[in-house]
C-alpha cells in the first residue's frame, strides 16, 4: 500500500493529518533577497529568504455522502489558527512536519485555497481541490547555524523497544549524542518515547 504523504503538529505530539491521496504534483519556491540602495539604486543581495512548498490536495466524501469540509478542510485550517502559547504571552499556529517517503519539510501553514467543485441535493460539498502553501520554519539560532531543520532531512520512526540512546546509535554511531535528537525534537522526556512517533535526526555539525 502506498504511503501516504503526513502532516503532523510538531507543538502537540500524536496530532497529525494524513491526506486521502497523495498530491499528483507540488512546487519548491526559494526567492532571494535583493535591495535598493545608494542614490544609483544599486541591488545589493540581502540574503537567501525561507522556502516555499504548494501542494495540491484532493477530497472526496460523495461515496460516504458526508460534508467534506467537516471531515478534511477544517483539519488544515485548524493549522492555521494561533493556539501555541509563545513566550511572549502572544500565540501562533503550530509548527509542522511534512512527510512523504524520503521527503521531510519543517514549515508553517501559510496560505490555503479551497475549490468546491461537487455538492449533495442539500448544497453540502462532497467534493474539493484544496492548494496549501507551507513555508519552512526554523528559528533564529537554527539559522544562525546555517541548519534550518525546514531542509530535508532524516527522520525515523520509534519501534517497540526503542530507546533514544539506541536510535543515537544507530544514526550516529554513538550512544552518547542522544541529546541532540531530544533538542532537536523538544523532547519533554527523552526516556519515554512513543511507538511510531517521527523522530526528525538533525546532522552532525
Amino acid at each position: 500500500m502506498p504511503q501516504k504523504l503526513l502532516i503532523e503538529n510538531l507543538d502537540k505530539a500524536g496530532e497529525r493529518f494524513e491526506v486521502q491521496f497523495n498530491p499528483e504534483r507540488y512546487t519548491i519556491e526559494r526567492a532571494a533577497t535583493w535591495e535598493e540602495k545608494g542614490k544609483q539604486a544599486t541591488l545589493q543581495y540581502g540574503g537567501k529568504g525561507r522556502k516555499s512548498i504548494t501542494l495540491e490536495f484532493f477530497f472526496d466524501t460523495y461515496e460516504a455522502k458526508k460534508d467534506v469540509r467537516v471531515e478534511y478542510v477544517q483539519k488544515l485550517l485548524a493549522l492555521m489558527e494561533p493556539t501555541i502559547a509563545t513566550s511572549g504571552g502572544k500565540k501562533r499556529p503550530p509548527v509542522l512536519l511534512l512527510t512523504w517517503g524520503g521527503f521531510n519539510f519543517q514549515a508553517v501553514l501559510e496560505k490555503l485555497s479551497q475549490n468546491y467543485t461537487m455538492f449533495a441535493e442539500d448544497g453540502r460539498p462532497v467534493r474539493a481541490v484544496v492548494n496549501a502553501t507551507f513555508k519552512q520554519f526554523s528559528t533564529a539560532e537554527e539559522e544562525t547555524r546555517g541548519n534550518p531543520p525546514g531542509d530535508p532531512t532524516k527522520t525515523h520512526r520509534v519501534k517497540e523497544g526503542e530507546t533514544i540512546s539506541l536510535i543515537s546509535a544507530q544514526e550516529y554511531g554513538d550512544p552518547s549524542l542522544w541529546r541532540i535528537i531530544a533538542d532537536e525534537n523538544r523532547l519533554e522526556d527523552p526516556r519515554r518515547l512513543a511507538v511510531g512517533s517521527l523522530l526528525v535526526i538533525p546532522p552532525l555539525l
